[in-house]
């Protein structure tokens, strides 16, 4: 089978469960990876046959993604902020918008020593994009999944990334870790999808990642946020800023929220799809 063969073969049998766009997309990034090319270099080898491994390799594939599981799974990692960040199905898949929050943070000031706090962890994208940026801050990522920290660990090493790991459940636990300073910046990306969303998400999503990492009960949406917010408030520096990614369709509601807390100059920042996705408050 040639190149060009197996792509049509994957654009046919994928044409049922995604657009058009959507599987062109999977059938370039699963190549690149898998044939470490270029969309440009595989182009002008199209007609070149695949090797048995090769065949075999990607045809495995092409039967993972017919079930809905994500390419970023069957790879085995994704890439974030430049970054190769290692998930499987106990943490979520880093999402464009959550570089988008790291992006919002780098643009900030920090001193040199500061203390920086991730919670809601999973996969440690954050963490780890806050370290590489700011090397000689602390940074410690808070997840209440071992699962997840074990993957944060992995790509901490892979990285040589030095961030400490703590395990914290958020809703029911005090914070288990003591600090010799306060804190200039807490951030958190936790669950925000309430289960009356569940039946608009795509399967990929409701059957492949960690419901724990995803969805929130209808009765409290806000439930970490408020949380979060108070401890927050409570640990941060003055002048110390919390950042969150939220529900499109709760962000005014999780800015009311600190504000009630009371943080100041609260903002509320939209994505690249002009959703409002991510607010920030600071501790005076």
């Amino acid at each position: 089978m040639t190149i060009f063969e197996f792509s049509a073969f994957v654009k046919q049998s994928l044409s049922g469960l995604y657009d058009k766009g959507e599987a062109n997309a999977l059938l370039k990034n699963l190549l690149q990876e898998r044939m470490s090319m270029s969309f440009f270099e595989l182009s002008n080898i199209e007609n070149n046959v695949l090797s048995v491994g090769q065949e075999v390799q990607l045809l495995s594939d092409l039967n993972r993604l017919k079930s809905g599981e994500p390419l970023q799974y069957i790879l085995g990692y994704t890439w974030f902020n430049e970054m190769k960040i290692l998930v499987d199905k106990n943490v979520l898949i880093p999402r464009p918008e959550t570089e988008e929050l790291v992006s919002f943070i780098l643009d900030q000031q920090f001193s040199p020593k500061a203390l920086m706090l991730d919670l809601c962890s999973g996969s440690g994208c954050i963490a780890l994009s806050l370290k590489s940026a700011f090397p000689t801050a602390s940074v410690f990522g808070f997840d209440v999944s071992l699962e997840a920290l074990k993957i944060a660990d992995q790509n901490s090493k892979a990285l040589n990334i030095n961030v400490s790991w703590k395990q914290w459940d958020v809703i029911n636990e005090n914070c288990p870790q003591t600090f010799d300073t306060a804190p200039e910046l807490i951030v958190s990306n936790p669950p925000y999808i309430a289960m009356s969303e569940y039946d608009e998400m795509h399967r990929n999503v409701t059957d492949f990642e960690p419901h724990l990492a995803l969805f929130v009960p209808d009765s409290d949406p806000l439930i970490f946020y408020t949380i979060i917010s108070k401890f927050a408030k409570m640990r941060l520096a003055n002048e110390g800023r919390l950042w969150f990614e939220v529900n499109r369709k709760y962000a005014v509601d999780v800015a009311n929220n600190m504000e009630k807390v009371g943080f100041d100059d609260i903002r509320i920042y939209r994505d690249f799809s002009a959703n409002d996705r991510f607010v920030s408050g600071v501790k005076l």
